[in-house]
């Protein structure tokens, strides 16, 4: 990101660190509907088979087998049940078989990490995915978003946010719209993103230690994404989610002493760094010391952002 044009490199610098939500949201948004004049997140092209490929991973957080995903059709790519509480799966908890791992984690930044770490990158072109618990989505839902990721050359998407979800009014872009199949957007959040293989892999290393996963899906991903020159997200309005439980980690204080606040500002402090601005290095070194001492703890809540 040091190569990008200075006046684009400013404009990520300001929305990273220097700007509220409520201002940066605004202009990503402008800025996407500026690419979208010159490449149309509408345009695709025909593939093979589109759909869910052997290739492709599905994580689907399921603390003792429980999770809200609706298994209403045969899904081609590798489905993992990820049991958070790290007590196990017994079969009466898996009855379709899924592939299960077990690993106490804190939130879903952390659950991300060791999924990746556990089960490995998929091959290039490829898609990985990660499903909160409380995420209502069908598998022919995600067989249908994993078809039009491919087919409109997606690097990350996500179902868009039905009307009765939690997250409806917080998250607008992201809301469903009538009569369109896919709507472009400057952010994927971190509830059910489904996210390509070189994307994740730029992406993963800034997320390093930190357990909430804040600051990912609104920092890490479009700026890695605008780096390899593939930010095209769209939320997929063919298959809505809906998010059946309201957010819990806002506040929480993790294991490493941090809260999800001090988190994301690591996170802002990582990707500042790495497009060569300059940061407070006595608040850097202090959150990255933080996480790096952290020995990761049982925890009873669910590993939601």
């Amino acid at each position: 990101m040091v190569e990008a044009s200075e006046r684009e490199r400013r404009d990520w610098g300001r929305w990273v660190l220097g700007a509220h939500s409520d201002q940066f949201l605004p202009e990503m948004v402008d800025w996407i509907d500026a690419l979208d004049g010159h490449d149309p997140i509408s345009i695709g092209h025909p593939v093979v088979n589109p759909g869910a490929s052997a290739n492709d991973v599905l994580v689907i957080a399921a603390a003792h087998g429980r999770h809200a995903v609706i298994a209403d059709a045969p899904l081609a790519c590798r489905v993992v049940l990820f049991d958070w509480s790290g007590d196990g799966i017994n079969h009466s908890e898996n009855p379709h078989g899924f592939d299960v791992l077990s690993a106490a984690t804190e939130c879903k930044g952390h659950l991300i990490q060791v999924a990746c770490e556990r089960l490995g990158m998929p091959p290039e072109g490829n898609f990985a995915g990660f499903v909160d618990d409380d995420v209502v989505l069908r598998f022919s839902d995600i067989n249908t978003l994993l078809a039009l990721a491919r087919i409109h050359r997606l690097s990350a998407a996500q179902p868009a946010v039905s009307f009765t979800s939690s997250l409806c009014q917080e998250y607008g872009w992201l809301r469903q719209r009538a009569c369109l199949t896919l709507h472009r957007v400057p952010v994927v959040e971190i509830m059910a993103p489904f996210i390509r293989s070189d994307l994740l892999t730029l992406a993963l290393p800034f997320l390093a230690g930190v357990r909430s996963g804040y600051g990912f899906d609104r920092f890490a991903l479009p700026l890695c994404a605008a780096h390899l020159g593939v930010w095209r997200f769209a939320a997929v309005d063919l298959c809505p989610l809906t998010h059946v439980r309201p957010l819990s980690s806002v506040n929480r204080q993790f294991s490493h002493g941090l809260q999800s606040k001090d988190e994301e500002l690591l996170m802002r402090q990582r990707l500042m760094l790495a497009m060569g601005f300059e940061v407070d290095l006595a608040v850097y070194k202090r959150l990255e010391t933080a996480v790096a001492s952290e020995t990761p703890a049982r925890c009873s809540d669910p590993p939601w952002s």
